[in-house]
């Protein structure tokens, strides 16, 4: 199921609304999606852009100035909602892997649309230096797409030097048989990338300082000897709401497999609206302890309660409900032992806007944090103001609000 239909019922409704007290951070991106907290402190922001491929990936600074790091990325006009085109980012400092949303261009670009062989996929790409010291950035043309969707590997560099080198990591199945659909197609919609050195790597590779300096030095120089088996250790988490799962793909090999997935949901009316719909996984958040968390929107006809965050432990390739009866979920964090979750809407069939909750535990009664959110989609959490970022969706403005 899209989730770009979902969210755009609620719209125009929502946009008169109002706000709860915030502070905006930034309003020039264009339709973010997620949002995440690079090393250096700033925000990585994938922005769907217009249509007209003009995806691009941007650096957001803490203060709010917005650089372009990568632009010319997939993105194509729909009839049913926000533009496809890059949704997530996952960091692991000098490498980006930015995930493009869903693969069914065929079914659902509007006709004349433009159009890219590169949607339903992840690209890597490996900046030098860093993104947080990019101010210049890069543009793909039309060629390089293409070249990379043939496999190959393009290489940028600005007037000041830098450089981004980029391939396609994976390629996510655009469509696949579906007994209750015909046909379902992906989504990919939020990422995380998660691995570790061992004391056993660092020890063959005669590195004598603690395991979190050798995976600083290994995700700032990719190319080391830490940096390569770094990367052998780390998997790339793809949340697809298309497909309902979760990718876990080799970020040394590109090798995919589906880690989770999730069942489907149960309608309360079946002989209305069928006898179930579909979860539709939203984003992901790791954990200290390396589990995740998971929201899950719900699909049409969007009842409450429906949504839900997910404990999902990779290791055992399990996910167990951890906190119910939430109404379209689309983002969690924790942040001091508390977890918030972004709701895109209270209500998206009569075009209610969204909130923020806060859950001191996982058992207790939810907190409102902040309401008449416009399209909330990406949390982060900002430790050195102790803010948590939200990213709007339909205004593409990000909001920051103090804890």
């Amino acid at each position: 199921m899209r989730i770009r239909s979902t969210l755009l019922t609620i719209a125009a409704s929502a946009l008169a609304a109002g706000l709860a007290a915030q502070q905006v951070l930034n309003s020039d991106s264009a339709v973010p999606f997620n949002l995440a907290r690079t090393p250096g402190g700033n925000f990585l922001v994938p922005e769907t852009g217009t249509g007209a491929n003009d995806g691009r990936l941007s650096l957001l600074s803490v203060w709010g100035a917005r650089y372009r790091l990568l632009a010319g990325l997939p993105s194509g006009s729909t009839a049913e909602g926000p533009p496809l085109g890059p949704t997530a980012v996952a960091d692991a400092h000098s490498t980006v892997y930015v995930v493009i949303s869903e693969g069914s261009t065929l079914k659902t670009c509007t006709p004349g649309a433009f159009n890219s062989p590169l949607f339903s996929a992840v690209i890597r790409a490996r900046f030098s230096p860093v993104p947080d010291g990019i101010r210049t950035g890069f543009e793909l043309t039309p060629a390089n797409i293409d070249a990379l969707a043939d496999g190959e590997a393009v290489t940028l560099e600005n007037d000041a030097g830098e450089r981004v080198s980029l391939d396609v990591l994976a390629d996510i199945p655009n469509l696949v048989p579906d007994a209750r659909l015909g046909l379902r197609q992906s989504d990919p919609y939020g990422a995380a990338a998660v691995g570790t050195l061992t004391q056993a790597d660092l020890d063959e590779l005669g590195f004598t300082g603690s395991i979190a300096g050798a995976n600083f030095l290994g995700r700032l120089l990719p190319g080391s000897p830490l940096g390569r088996r770094l990367e052998e250790r780390t998997s790339v988490y793809v949340v697809d709401a298309g497909m309902n799962v979760i990718w876990e793909i080799s970020a040394s090999s590109g090798r995919r497999r589906v880690l989770v997935r999730f069942p489907a949901v149960q309608n309360s009316d079946p002989q209305t609206f069928g006898p179930e719909t579909d979860p539709v996984p939203t984003s992901i958040f790791v954990r200290e302890d390396g589990t995740f968390l998971v929201t899950t929107l719900g699909g049409f006809p969007f009842e409450a309660g429906s949504s839900k965050v997910w404990s999902v432990d990779p290791a055992a390739r399990t996910a167990t409900p951890l906190i119910e009866g939430l109404t379209s979920a689309t983002n969690v964090l924790e942040v001091g032992g508390a977890i918030y979750v972004a709701e895109v809407s209270t209500n998206l069939l009569a075009n209610a806007p969204g909130r923020l909750l806060r859950f001191a535990s996982p058992t207790a009664q939810p907190e409102i944090f902040a309401d008449g959110l416009i399209g909330p989609t990406g949390l982060a959490y900002e430790p050195t103001r102790n803010e948590i970022i939200v990213s709007e969706t339909f205004t593409s403005r990000i909001l920051r609000f103090p804890l």
